[in-house]
């Protein structure tokens, strides 16, 4: 039930940013709200850090206060919005393909799609939620780790009603919420703005050539890191074998494939569909690298997992949302099928 509350919230945030661009009153109700969190999250001045950890949890919480309490300010939106357009201009590589093809200035390629509109409600509600999840998320990273990471080795599988709360079903529903759902698209509108599209035989390709780019990019990425900390690859192993634990191979199906939807649809659609066209890529990737708490105590994983977001971002921005869930699900649905089945002897 714990893991309903933060989406529940979410949803009601992104219900009522929508609703505030016909009704000014909760505008205001959620700048209220706004700054009460600020100044709750501020209230941490008054209480020192007694130790590293909590010194970390500290800094990071005043930061949340900070940044939330300037979001209320349209100058301050304004900045944002020029140098989120700047970092997604370089990182969709638009500062490319605007010179090559369609013979535009680099300048002008760079600035010729602008992130995070200032002026917009359902933009400023957005990045207050990003900034506090990924506040939370960040004050639970033990950053002392960073050079030589440590996978926490959990004792009980994944529960199932987790999946499909949280990773799954969960985040597609803040997403509907967040894009303006019974309150400013209609479903078509709405399919429109998340980039679920139904996909040409090309896009299929493209998908499916993901997952082979994943297995990839884990191996690359194991090659650099792994034998920095001795042992760390049987212990991801362990961690997923113990994660997703399965007994026989109809529950190891039923497991992989649970998996590959919820988390496909569900990150996909949030990520990629509702934050990266508000935020841009490289924001909305780094969030999907702090969402998997299962590495907070290795935080190089969870650089990994942004790297990987950013090339499935760039996918995204030349083609739609379902594209990316193709990739996603497919590598998720094999990965955890092979952790998950354990056949005997």
């Amino acid at each position: 039930m714990s893991e309903l509350i933060p989406i529940v919230v979410c949803c009601i945030l992104g219900l009522m940013a929508q609703g505030a661009t016909k009704h000014r009153w909760l505008e205001w109700l959620l700048r209220l709200f706004i700054a009460f969190i600020a100044l709750l999250s501020g209230l941490t001045f008054l209480m020192p850090a007694t130790s590293a950890s909590s010194a970390w949890v500290y800094q990071v919480t005043n930061w949340m206060a900070v940044s939330c309490a300037l979001l209320l300010f349209l100058p301050f939106r304004k900045i944002l919005s020029r140098v989120l357009t700047v970092v997604d201009g370089v990182a969709s590589l638009r500062v490319l393909t605007g010179p090559l093809r369609h013979k535009m200035k680099v300048w002008a390629s760079v600035i010729d799609r602008r992130i995070f509109v200032p002026t917009s409600i359902p933009h400023m509600v957005g990045a207050f939620i990003y900034v506090t999840t990924f506040g939370l998320y960040l004050a639970n990273t033990d950053f002392s780790s960073f050079d030589a990471p440590a996978i926490p080795l959990p004792s009980m599988p994944l529960p199932i009603d987790q999946l499909f709360s949280y990773n799954g079903l969960g985040l597609v529903l803040v997403s509907l919420c967040g894009a303006g759902m019974w309150v400013a698209r209609n479903w078509g509108q709405l399919f429109s703005r998340l980039g679920w599209e139904k996909p040409t035989t090309t896009q299929v390709g493209i998908g499916l050539g993901l997952v082979a780019f994943t297995f990839a990019f884990d191996l690359v990425w194991s090659l650099f890191t792994h034998d920095r900390a001795g042992n760390m690859a049987s212990q991801i192993s362990g961690y997923n074998s113990g994660t997703f634990a399965a007994t026989g191979l109809g529950p190891a199906i039923v497991l992989a494939l649970a998996t590959a939807l919820c988390a496909g649809i569900g990150e996909e659609t949030l990520i990629r569909g509702c934050l990266q066209p508000a935020l841009g890529i490289v924001p909305a990737a780094f969030l999907h690298g702090i969402l998997h708490a299962q590495f907070a105590h290795a935080p190089i994983l969870i650089i990994h997992v942004a790297l990987w977001s950013c090339c499935m971002g760039l996918v995204r921005r030349f083609t739609n949302t379902t594209t990316t869930i193709i990739g996603h699900a497919g590598f998720n649905l094999v990965t955890t099928f092979l952790f998950a089945f354990n056949p005997p002897g």
